[in-house]
């Protein structure tokens, strides 16, 4: 009791089943060597390879002397659980003893009835065990056993089934948990065809037994099952079973939160001439014989009919509707102590005659502890709550520093309401408006990482008219994600019951590259190892630099959340005799879409590199060039995915490699707007615990990806994106049938037959956009893959990297291109290709000279030679892609305006965030800031540690920790490009403000920057001019500042 041992099989060639047997503790019996006789029977065999619980029966043993004899039955549950650790491979059997009353039991029947009722398993064999057992029969029972077997249900039952008597509860369990189909393929049973259950008013295996059975399924809930007391000629006689015509005992399944329950109340029902004239033929064709009453439960089966009859003669008993209501709910008769149901159907002294049952003990402290929960609601509280958020917007920010994505979410709705005593339902609520996850890595080729899926609906897509307010209001009625848990009242098994759980989530749209996905693996291992480090022991604070630390600043130990997390989880273990259960009465998950954009990373620019640290540039680098690795395994806490950072392709055949592996790696991570479908969950009376909940929701979202694997290798730009293809004609074949039908039903409706005409109009135009469009869009994923494969196999990183960044150019521009502007771009493409190749023949092996010699010089050789064949070819293919999303761009133009879902178009929430100094100093969010380190990137300070900036109206300053950089309007509406004056920072001996001639000889404010040594041309000074004097104060302020920073690092 209460120990742990383990389990090995003894021959592998045995079924994967195992039996429970108690063994006998009393220290007598092991003194005098009687360990072989047992008091009970080994249980039925069941598979210790399915998980999930089994409620076994474990009975006395026949063989056992007659002090056992009177042993009582045993109801086990067996728990079946993946231990954790073992990767799946090792389990964990519980073994827990059941309440003989059935409270948080598996499975209970509750009779409410005077009638005892007899419980047995379906297709159990008729005597399954030898020996004496096969003799018992009711009918042999002499009146000198009659008061010992009305003590225990355990004596009345065995092969007649368990007997649950009136005005009793009692657990279930079944003999037989494993059954092997008899006939060729051996299928074993299902749980369902196990849970059929065999009850009636009689031991099974009597004549009325035989007579009154019926069989139910306790798998589902909602089943019910009428029992006939007058077909209990043989017990009370032709005349009472007469009386008894209007009566039935009524029995449903219900769940009384995680327990199945089988309940059984009385009710009436009306006699019909059909069965009072049967009853007649019955009573002529059987013979007639004096009512001999030979046990205790014939007496008690007739003492009851006689109070039943009393009651039906009176109009007590509830009809059909109102008795399966009552059963169902737990109502009535149901919802109060057995000792005062009694006493409210029978009266006191027949109450008082009905409490010899086993379990009254159980009954009277389930009535005193109900009596409690009455006294306690007079002083019940209830709580409720409400919150409301406009947003919340976390920054993910790795040990660089450098931010990686941005989480945002809008409109978060939260309530939720409870009672004190938990004795009612309570509701919890969770509402997200909206949730976006920015990607903030340099060279992103999407923006947004993660967002609601705004493909709107044939019949919403034509409203293109509303203004922002509404679209927002739009957003707020179909929130990205909603979550509502009803709890039930708290339940006597400890276990927490959740009467409904229900998640409806948005379709969403996911545009990752492999760089930004291995980026934030790093981070998140990266906190793990974080957390595993300061718990481990000997370790304070959170900071590596803790001699920075001031000496008065206290310091605290940091918590061991996983210590805390599992001492709480192992109490409420206990708590509940076992793992922590969860019972679910409904949990649906509704299904959703996803649409799915991947795209191959982009290797960073030096600027870019230097900012965002030699380890993540390595990633970029790496990804570029296909360097991955898969590690399943996970060890040493690397993840999943893994990029092996540095490779050098050394020789020919290594480089060969390296070009092919990277063309695979291009054809594999390349496709736009997947459509991935997942399939909703839906479990009804489900118990688990948390992992296996996790396991098995885990093992459902697999199955749906590895279903959508025909889809999402149709959707690859390699081969075109065939789906989109396919999907692009249906629905143009579907507007070119629908559309007339429609114009027809709006012409007979208004009697005008114009709209048939625009209709078919409609419907045609329709047809023609998809199919042009589709097959030009296939067409121009098609050549764009061969240029990009042919761009690695010129092995000319710079060229490549140029293609990209026009490329990102185009996208960002974003609009339509016509048929005219592809042919424009695709004329431009095509001679840029012959010139590449042609001046790559000079600039190769020149390039290569400077770098490595002669050695350099051959390779540089090889390369434009390789150049010239190779550029001319891609130009072509790069004009022909260009011409054909010109085609497709006026296909759709023609169609009217379209609703851009491209994932490249999103917009991001904010700038990226901007780290300040040498340091990279992390201060309070700033969108100037932000706005004005985004624009430094695009100048010559780029790569450099940005430091502030300066808005002088007209032009801006620009501050990093080397220089300043004024920059001003160009003139032609394309924002502050014009460099006008750069100053060194370490250059600077002093900064004044004073009045200065102006360009009109007037005086303007001007800030004079005096330098250590003269410039070029031959200057000392530089003068900027401003408008006012607050402005050139400020300026210089900034000016002088990073002139001190300048001179305190030197």
């Amino acid at each position: 009791r209460g120990g742990a041992v383990p389990f090995h099989w003894a021959d592998i060639r045995l079924p994967e089943l195992v039996c429970i047997k108690p063994v006998p503790a009393s220290p007598e019996v092991e003194a005098k060597g009687l360990e072989g006789v047992q008091m009970y029977r080994w249980s039925g065999g069941f598979d210790i390879c399915r998980l999930g619980m089994t409620a076994l029966r474990i009975r006395p043993d026949p063989q056992g002397n007659s002090k056992r004899a009177t042993a009582i039955i045993r109801t086990v549950r067996a728990h079946v659980e993946i231990r954790s650790g073992t990767g799946s491979a090792g389990i964990t059997l519980s073994i827990r003893e059941e309440d003989p009353s059935g409270l948080g039991s598996l499975f209970r029947v509750e009779n409410r009835t005077p009638f005892p009722i007899w419980v047995g398993q379906d297709g159990v064999l008729t005597n399954p065990v030898a020996g004496d057992q096969k003799k018992v029969r009711f009918s042999s029972i002499n009146e000198d056993q009659s008061s010992t077997i009305g003590q225990s249900a355990g004596d009345l039952s065995g092969a007649n089934g368990d007997m649950a008597g009136a005005m009793e509860q009692i657990a279930f369990g079944l003999d037989v948990p494993f059954r092997q189909g008899k006939y060729v393929g051996r299928k074993a049973a299902s749980i369902e065809q196990l849970l059929q259950l065999r009850v009636c008013l009689a031991p099974l295996h009597s004549r009325d037994g035989v007579e009154s059975t019926k069989v139910i399924g306790l798998s589902e809930v909602g089943n019910y099952v009428r029992l006939s007391p007058y077909r209990l000629t043989y017990t009370l006689g032709e005349d009472l079973a007469t009386e008894l015509l209007g009566v039935r005992v009524i029995g449903i399944v219900c769940a009384d939160g995680p327990t199945r329950v089988l309940r059984f109340c009385l009710m009436e029902k009306e006699v019909t001439a059909t069965s009072t004239i049967g009853n007649v033929v019955r009573q002529q064709v059987s013979s007639t014989s004096q009512i001999k009453l030979r046990n205790e439960a014939q007496r008690m089966t007739y003492e009851a009919a006689e109070r039943t009859a009393e009651l039906l003669k009176k109009r007590q008993l509830p009809n059909e509707l109102n008795a399966m209501r009552e059963a169902y709910f737990g109502k009535g008769l149901f919802d109060m102590p057995i000792e005062d149901a009694r006493e409210d159907m029978f009266g006191k002294s027949y109450a008082k005659a009905l409490g010899t049952s086993t379990n009254r003990d159980a009954n009277r402290l389930e009535g005193n502890s109900n009596t409690e929960h009455k006294n306690a609601a007079a002083f019940d509280k209830t709580y409720s709550f409400r919150s409301l958020f406009k947003g919340f917007t976390l920054s993910i920010v790795d040990q660089v520093p450098s931010e990686i994505a941005v989480i945002s979410l809008r409109n978060v709705v939260s309530s939720a309401k409870m009672n004190e005593q938990r004795t009612s339902d309570a509701i919890a609520v969770i509402s997200i408006g909206h949730m976006q996850i920015d990607n903030h890595c340099p060279q992103a080729p999407f923006a947004v990482a993660l967002y609601p899926d705004d493909a709107a609906p044939a019949f919403e897509a034509d409203n293109s008219t509303r203004n922002d307010d509404e679209n927002l209001h739009d957003e707020s009625r179909l929130p990205f994600l909603n979550v509502g848990l009803t709890f039930a009242p708290r339940h006597s098994s400890g276990i927490t019951c959740l009467r409904a759980v229900t998640v409806e989530p948005r379709d969403v749209a996911i545009a990752v590259d492999l760089a930004f996905i291995m980026r934030l693996q790093r981070f998140l291992l990266g906190i793990q190892h974080h957390f595993e480090r300061c718990s481990s022991p000997g370790v304070t604070g959170i900071t590596d630099s803790d001699q920075m630390r001031p000496v008065d600043q206290e310091v605290w130990d940091f918590p061991d959340l996983e210590k805390i997390f599992r001492s709480r989880s192992s109490t409420a273990a206990t708590a509940s005799g076992g793992s922590e259960k969860l019972y679910f009465e409904g949990l649906t998950i509704l299904p959703c879409n996803v649409r799915l954009s991947v795209a191959p990373s982009k290797a960073l620019t030096p600027a870019q590199a230097a900012l965002e640290g030699s380890e993540a540039a390595a990633i970029h680098a790496a990804v570029r060039k296909g360097d991955l690795l898969l590690q399943g395994d996970g060890e040493s806490g690397a993840g999943v995915l893994g990029v092996k950072v540095g490779s050098t392709n050394r020789t020919a055949v290594a480089v060969i490699r390296g070009v092919f592996k990277s063309i695979l790696v291009d054809a594999l991570l390349r496709c736009d707007g997947a459509s991935l479908k997942f399939s909703g969950v839906s479990l009804r009376n489900y118990i688990s615990t948390t992992p296996q909940l996790c396991t098995y929701l885990g093992a459902h979202y697999i199955e749906s990806l590895r279903n959508n694997v025909p889809a999402l290798l149709g959707s690859l730009s390699f081969f075109g994106n065939p789906v989109g293809l396919i999907r692009g004609l249906g629905d143009g074949v579907s507007d070119f049938v629908n559309e007339p039908v429609k114009g027809l039903k709006r012409s007979v409706e208004e009697l005008n037959p114009t709209f048939v005409v625009d209709g078919v109009a409609r419907g045609t135009g329709s047809l023609a956009r998809h199919t042009v469009g589709g097959i030009a869009d296939t067409a121009s994923l098609l050549t764009e893959t061969f240029s990009k494969n042919m761009a690695v196999l010129t092995l000319d990183r710079k060229y490549a990297h140029r293609r990209d960044k026009a490329a990102s150019l185009r996208n960002a521009e974003g609009g339509t291109t016509t048929f005219v502007d592809g042919i424009e771009s695709g004329v431009v493409k095509l001679l840029r290709g012959v010139v590449e190749g042609v001046s790559g023949v000079v600039r190769a092996p020149m390039r290569g000279a400077e770098r490595r010699g002669i050695e350099g010089f051959a390779k540089g050789i090889g390369k434009g030679l390789l150049g010239l064949l190779v550029k001319p070819v891609i130009g072509l293919s790069d004009a022909a892609t260009d011409v054909m999303i010109g085609v497709k761009g006026s296909v759709e133009g023609a169609g009217g305006a379209q609703i851009s879902t491209s994932a490249r178009q999103r917009d991001q929430l904010r700038p990226r965030r901007p780290f300040y100094g040498r340091d990279r100093a992390i201060r309070q969010y700033n969108l100037a800031d932000a706005t004005a380190a985004a624009l430094m990137m695009r100048t010559r300070l780029a790569g450099e540690q940005y430091l502030s900036h300066f808005d002088m109206g007209n032009r801006v300053a620009l501050m990093s920790v080397k220089q300043a950089l004024i920059i001003g309007d160009d003139g032609s509406g394309g924002g502050y490009s014009r460099e006008l004056l750069v100053v060194r920072f370490k250059q600077i001996a002093s900064v004044e403000v004073r009045r200065v001639p102006g360009s009109k000889d007037q005086l303007v404010w001007g800030v004079l920057i005096f330098l250590n040594r003269p410039r070029n041309n031959g200057s000392e000074i530089e003068v900027i001019t401003c408008e006012e004097k607050d402005v050139a104060t400020e300026l210089a302020a900034h000016l002088q500042r990073g002139a001190n920073l300048a001179k305190t690092e030197e």
